[in-house]
């Protein structure tokens, strides 16, 4: 155990690299800022201006309001915000799980993708996969791990005869779990565990974008370092893309090429993750990122958000953020939306503070 310092220990023969992570060389975070976070840099999938609307008791629920986004090949997308703010429902939308509003576009390799996933083609659905925050619901308890996996690879993968047994024996060497398991019901099995057997199911497919709901936030803090680490080593060895949702920016920071802020239905803040978390951010990503701990123990001033999020029923005029918002400038903020900006190539946010401004302000350390 190395001492490192004020009552604090790390048993890591690495310990003073800690804070180099995420491991991304200037080249590559220069590549990201310029909008070609990895080699190939294309367009997966794209959406554009999705609204997503609920009702409720006769009262419409604005879930999604306008929001624009694509997921490049190979990379990964980061999707942060407080609970309500459509992470999910944005990530259904692009399954196919619930069906947009009228004139949103959904394109996957430039092509137009059904609304619906009853609407979509095979080679549409094995494109597109997840893996849910909870493996006890998503997994058949009665069925084993071998039919589980086994049963992906016939109808999406589209393997037969003694092709299903070596890939399955493949992918469950992947997610480093052995034969012996094959026979095992999710009962019999760790929470960890069942989350390598959804993994594997998801992987089974062949797909080119794996929507990661968060899927470590039922684990155990030692556990989900282990999947973080598996979900790097699978993206690495199957060239796939993930849209990764979470409200844990630092396992955030740890996995994506670029972040996405949402608010209320709305995007506040996208860029590479160098960009969103160096600064300047967005008031409300500032606020986020004021909750993460230090690994070098220097303190941060923390940012409390006023009041709870409002209510999409009855969200706010103007910019939706200006009820907590520690960095409100006035009445343009409770009258004017303000539109989503470059602020640097590849960089953009919703905000009426200049960009100069923002900077100012948050290189003094802390709201006004």
């Amino acid at each position: 155990m190395y001492d490192i310092g004020t009552g604090r220990g790390s048993r890591c023969h690495f310990h003073e690299q800690a804070q180099t992570l995420p491991r991304t060389q200037a080249a590559e975070a220069a590549a990201a800022a310029a909008g070609n976070g990895r080699p190939n840099g294309r367009p997966l999938i794209q959406a554009a201006d999705v609204r997503k609307t609920f009702h409720l008791g006769g009262q419409p629920i604005h879930a999604l309001d306008g929001v624009s986004i694509e997921v490049r090949a190979g990379e990964t997308l980061g999707l942060v915000g407080e609970s309500g703010s459509g992470k999910t429902t944005l990530a259904r939308v692009l399954l196919g799980l619930t069906a947009p509003d009228d004139g949103a576009a959904l394109t996957l390799d430039g092509e137009p993708l059904p609304a619906t996933s009853a609407k979509r083609s095979r080679l549409q659905h094995k494109a597109l996969q997840i893996v849910f925050q909870n493996p006890d619901s998503a997994l058949n308890r009665r069925h084993s791990v071998r039919r589980l996996i086994a049963r992906t690879l016939t109808k999406l993968g589209g393997y037969r005869g003694a092709a299903v047994m070596t890939r399955l024996l493949e992918l469950i060497s992947a997610v480093r779990m052995s034969e012996d398991q094959l026979p095992m019901r999710p009962a019999q099995l760790s929470g960890g565990l069942k989350q390598r057997v959804a993994i594997a199911r998801a992987f089974a497919g062949d797909p080119r974008l794996v929507v990661c709901d968060e899927p470590t936030s039922a684990l155990d803090v030692s556990v989900q370092a282990a999947i973080l680490n598996l979900l790097g080593d699978l993206q690495r060895r199957e060239d796939v893309a993930y849209l990764f949702i979470s409200h844990d920016l630092g396992v955030v920071r740890y996995l994506s090429d670029r972040i996405a802020v949402l608010y209320l239905g709305r995007i506040m803040e996208i860029g590479s993750a160098a960009e969103v978390f160096s600064g300047p951010q967005h008031p409300y990503t500032e606020a986020l990122l004021s909750a993460v701990p230090t690994l070098d123990g220097e303190p941060r001033q923390r940012i409390r958000l006023e009041g709870e999020i409002p209510s999409a029923a009855d969200p706010p005029s103007g910019c939706p953020f200006h009820t907590r918002c520690p960095r409100k400038l006035g009445s343009v903020c409770e009258t004017t939306e303000p539109p989503l900006e470059e602020s640097a190539p590849g960089h953009a946010m919703s905000c009426h503070i200049p960009i100069e401004e923002l900077r100012q302000m948050q290189g003094a350390g802390g709201p006004t």
